[in-house]
């Protein structure tokens, strides 16, 4: 019995189609895990303000294992510290753990199983069983695509999709169970990029919306700004600027509760040795901070 040939026409038409729209997602890049879709802004406004002293010594034993060790001198807000850290791994296994003077120790572990498959975990353990922490992680990435699950302690349950729809723009969802609370969620995330600007934003069932853009001036000049916005309860925003000179990083950070904050790190010597000096500033919370810190050694 044959066929009929309108069936075979409209099953080369399909197969025709499939073949065009592989070919099409083939040519596009990774867009990357979903929780980075703001990391370019982030890269900008992210400052590390600190309050007092702070010494930073790192060093290599060898090519695969290295310590550190972390000591804060402390201020009227916060007492002083110590902690000391140690790192094990080669090209595909990283082994990270700290403990602080009071006993508290975390680690972290990424695997890198196959070129295209990573396991990563992290653990915190103190000696408040409620402080306790795990959070397990299996990354998958494709040429076009990223997807992961997490499973973080409490009983979370998440599994994130990030696809690129065109060289510049890719979508993604996340989806998270609570087991304890009875709770689900879902988010969506929207990223537009290209080599001098990108634009990110993030939308959730819970009525928060957070929204992103970073542009790159040249090699050393980069800003950003942000909006975050929480149904019914905050509404905030900043805006920040980085500048790379020779040998030193300035960065700056206005935010909508009017805080000011600076960073500025001196390389004395490139590599070896810098110099940081931080600051913020909120006259209308009378809260000011001002930290100096020393880094010895490459991170």
């Amino acid at each position: 019995r044959r066929e009929p040939a309108c069936r075979i026409c409209l099953r080369a038409r399909a197969s025709r189609g499939f073949t065009a729209m592989a070919s099409m997602f083939a040519n596009l890049p990774n867009p990357g895990k979903m929780e980075e879709v703001q990391n370019a802004a982030k890269m900008v406004l992210g400052l590390d303000t600190f309050d007092g002293a702070r010494f930073e010594l790192n060093k290599g034993l060898n090519q695969n294992f290295a310590v550190t060790h972390n000591v804060s001198m402390g201020s009227a807000a916060s007492p002083p510290s110590y902690e000391f850290g140690a790192n094990v791994g080669d090209e595909k296994m990283l082994l990270a753990s700290r403990i602080d003077h009071s006993g508290r120790l975390t680690g972290r572990y990424q695997h890198q199983l196959t070129p295209g498959v990573a396991l990563r975990g992290m653990a915190s353990v103190s000696g408040e069983r409620s402080q306790d922490s795990l959070q397990l992680d299996l990354d998958v990435k494709g040429s076009h695509n990223y997807s992961g699950l997490r499973y973080m302690s409490g009983g979370v349950l998440m599994a994130t999709y990030m696809q690129s729809l065109t060289p510049y723009l890719s979508m993604g969802s996340e989806f998270f169970y609570h087991h304890g609370r009875c709770i689900t969620g879902l988010h969506g995330a929207l990223k537009y990029g290209t080599p001098e600007r990108v634009f990110s934003a993030k939308a959730g069932s819970f009525g928060n919306v957070e929204m992103t853009y970073a542009h790159k001036v040249n090699e050393k000049v980069s800003f950003a700004t942000e909006m975050q916005y929480y149904h019914s309860q905050v509404c905030s925003f900043g805006i920040g600027g980085e500048f790379r000179l020779r040998h030193a990083t300035y960065k700056g950070l206005v935010t909508s509760d009017c805080t000011v904050s600076a960073t500025l790190e001196e390389k004395v010597v490139p590599g070896i040795a810098s110099f940081i000096l931080s600051g913020q500033i909120n006259h209308k919370k009378k809260d000011y901070k001002f930290g100096f810190g020393l880094n010895l050694g490459a991170a």
